[in-house]
């Protein structure tokens, strides 16, 4: 089924981020002639989009009779409950690990994650992957930072974690079973031009400040840098895996500190990007941030969402059937991604073949 803004559970599910997002009155009249089916879809597309958490804080301040039938409502519920017990592992994890760093000389600076998550109005809620983090000195008389980021891979690899170092943006590992990256630059320098910029402007700007989270505490970084960071990364998903969650991020970060860039962000395509995202935000979640430019780009971008002209699921066992497919998913995601940051498309399809070199199993698979 292509799913479009008329669909009925689309729109349930937009009132329902609405409302949980600015902790505002629900607006009924979406689910008033909502059948099974509705809700059904609307809880599968909620969990797709890493919004099911967020979502079923508005469900549950239905009127009794406008809530979703016992059969969609149970497992709803379940799975919240789960992702609430991940969310406080993850807590506790990163606070274990930043406190490990801390006795070693390393400062320790969580992006996104359950540090974003503290500008939610229900912060265990916010539904994330894994915990990127940024390691560096805590005394430049003692060591540098790069001596930093190394020693802290270092120290996990003497713990018995197995580290892996092939990617020179972030070190990868598992910490008690959650996904670390350990960031040596915040953003991937090397496949777009104007990212070596932002990427200057971010180490300038990070000024972390400690807050609490659930289980322990965290260093976050600054608004700016959280504006930059969070909008880059989104459009890095661009073409490939941008979704609802992405755009909930970005009503946070207009709901809590508007919409400041610096001056020296000039780049035409990235600053209608950030554009096309609050154009979204505000015409279907809820914020009211003065906007120019972007109207083309936010168009394509909710129909990329919402619905994909290429899925992670292939349509097809055959092996010469996949390679096509995969290739002109590849070309489609390049041509809208273009649109918002520069990049190589010789460069995309070589670190598409060298990951497919390291991970031959991946080859045929979606």
């Amino acid at each position: 089924m292509k799913i479009t803004l008329k669909h009925t559970s689309v729109q349930m599910l937009l009132a329902l981020l609405r409302a949980s997002l600015h902790e505002k009155d629900i607006e009924t009249a979406f689910f008033e002639k909502a059948t099974h089916e509705h809700w059904k879809l609307c809880y599968k597309l909620a969990a797709k989009h890493g919004v099911m958490a967020l979502a079923w804080d508005s469900v549950m301040r239905l009127p009794k009779d406008l809530q979703p039938p016992r059969p969609i409502k149970l497992p709803w519920a379940s799975a919240v409950e789960s992702y609430e017990q991940k969310y406080h592992r993850y807590c506790s994890a990163v606070d274990e690990v930043t406190r490990f760093y801390a006795e070693h000389g390393i400062a320790t600076m969580q992006m996104k994650g359950v540090g974003f998550s503290t500008l939610y109005p229900v912060p265990c809620h916010r539904e994330g992957g894994d915990i990127d983090i940024y390691t560096y000195s805590a005394d430049k008389n003692r060591m540098s930072d790069q001596e930093a980021n190394r020693l802290a891979d270092k120290l996990m690899q003497e713990q018995g974690v197995e580290v892996e170092t092939y990617s020179p943006k972030h070190s990868n590992f598992y910490y008690k079973g959650i996904p670390f990256e350990n960031h040596k630059t915040f953003l991937n320098v090397e496949s777009y031009k104007i990212a070596v910029q932002v990427d200057r402007i971010l180490h300038e700007n990070m000024q972390p400040e400690r807050v609490r989270l659930a289980e322990g505490e965290v260093m976050i970084p600054s608004p700016l840098f959280n504006t930059l960071f969070i909008g880059f990364h989104a459009m890095q998903h661009y073409g490939s895996g941008l979704a609802l969650h992405h755009l909930c991020d970005w009503v946070m970060i207009l709901r809590c500190y508007g919409l400041h860039l610096p001056e020296e962000i000039k780049d035409k395509k990235l600053l209608a990007g950030f554009a096309a995202l609050t154009r979204l935000c505000n015409q279907y979640l809820g914020t009211s941030q003065p906007v120019e430019g972007g109207e083309d780009i936010a168009v394509e971008m909710m129909n990329e969402i919402l619905s994909p002209r290429f899925s992670s699921e292939l349509p097809t066992c055959n092996k010469v059937g996949i390679l096509l497919y995969k290739t002109r998913r590849l070309l489609h995601g390049q041509r809208i991604k273009s649109k918002v940051l520069n990049s190589s498309l010789a460069e995309r399809i070589w670190k598409s073949f060298v990951a497919h070199v390291r991970h031959p199993e991946t080859i045929f698979r979606g």
